[in-house]
């Protein structure tokens, strides 16, 4: 009896030893089919991005929270620089790959180095941006023989100079106080130390609160409205060109998005740049258009102000605007987007 209890506690253990190993070894292909295809899944391009402390950068910021940089193949790394001219000194020295500048910026630092011009992908309106002046000044010529606060090598330096050009106002009879950033500027306006300068939206409320300031005009003053455009190191898109596709991509469904939801955009501004939500709102809504492209328009106003940079000695080399453009990767995401001849 003895021994046919054992021989039946050998089979059974048998059995249980036999589908315990066909379980391990179904397990073993199951794990080996969910490495394998994790390591079939394509590998994210890293990709270093400089962005400005503004709503110029939003894009960039929304495309890294939602998502849609890795949904399109992009390992984004964002980098925050005071202006978009910082972002692109930073991809001339190699720190970062990809930048932003408005028009004129974009065009003084492609002069200088490997740049090219991917797209367009952002436009602030001529009222987001308003000269403020102190101390009885009430017109243009009143600037004369006063200091004015610049920002040396932004968009807010041929703005000057267009506004000089417009008024018939002498360079040479005011001065340009070079400052590093508008925080820096407000705080040089609040104390005097300068009697004008521009302001963007974000700006409006704190200059409109210094003793004896008014807002003397906008940029459709002097017919401007700047243009931003996203600007990579040549090398980059020579070796990689896929990347200006995933970008444009991936930037355009940011803008969608920011379109679309105000609110949840406005509230990133505040938490990646700690601009004030109402403030950001009000921008989102009233004073950029967000919007991927390369339209001829686009082209001519970069020649303009290239010929204009370069006649007034804002741009010391000339160059050939068409060989500054890689556009290749905007017209193969969006064939309609690109319109130049």
């Amino acid at each position: 009896m003895r021994n046919k209890q054992s021989r039946i506690w050998k089979a059974v253990a048998g059995a249980m030893l036999l589908t315990g190993i066909l379980v391990s070894l179904s397990g073993c292909g199951d794990a080996k089919a969910e490495n394998k295809e994790a390591s079939s899944a394509p590998a994210l391009q890293k990709v270093r991005i400089g962005g400005d402390s503004a709503i110029f950068s939003l894009q960039f910021r929304v495309a890294k929270e939602q998502g849609i940089f890795e949904k399109n193949g992009i390992d984004a790394e964002i980098s925050t620089f005071s202006f978009g001219i910082d972002t692109l000194n930073a991809v001339l020295t190699d720190r970062v790959d990809v930048g932003e500048a408005m028009d004129y910026a974009a065009l003084s630092a492609i002069s200088k180095g490997d740049l090219k011009v991917l797209s367009l992908f952002n436009s602030p309106k001529a009222t987001s941006s308003k000269l403020f002046a102190r101390d009885g000044i009430s017109k243009p010529e009143d600037l004369v023989g006063k200091k004015l606060g610049v920002q040396k090598g932004t968009v807010n330096e041929y703005i000057w100079g267009k506004y000089f050009e417009t008024f018939h106002i002498d360079p040479k009879a005011v001065t340009l106080v070079p400052l590093q950033s508008t925080a820096e500027i407000l705080a040089a306006y609040d104390r005097g130390d300068i009697q004008a300068a521009w302001f963007g939206t974000a700006f409006f409320d704190k200059a409109e609160k210094i003793k004896g300031s008014v807002a003397l005009n906008d940029q459709s003053a002097i017919n401007i409205r700047t243009k931003g455009f996203l600007v990579a190191k040549g090398s980059l898109i020579k070796d990689h060109p896929e990347i200006s596709t995933e970008l444009n991509k991936s930037l355009a469904e940011a803008s969608q998005y920011i379109i679309d939801h105000p609110e949840e955009a406005a509230e990133l501004a505040f938490k990646e740049l700690k601009i004030p939500k109402e403030n950001a709102l009000n921008e989102i809504k009233n004073q950029w258009e967000f919007d991927v492209r390369f339209k001829q328009e686009d082209y001519d106003q970069l020649k303009e102000i290239k010929e204009w940079s370069i006649a007034n000695g804002y741009i010391e080399q000339d160059f050939n605007l068409d060989d500054k453009l890689a556009l290749d990767g905007l017209k193969e995401a969006f064939p309609d987007k690109v319109d130049i001849k």
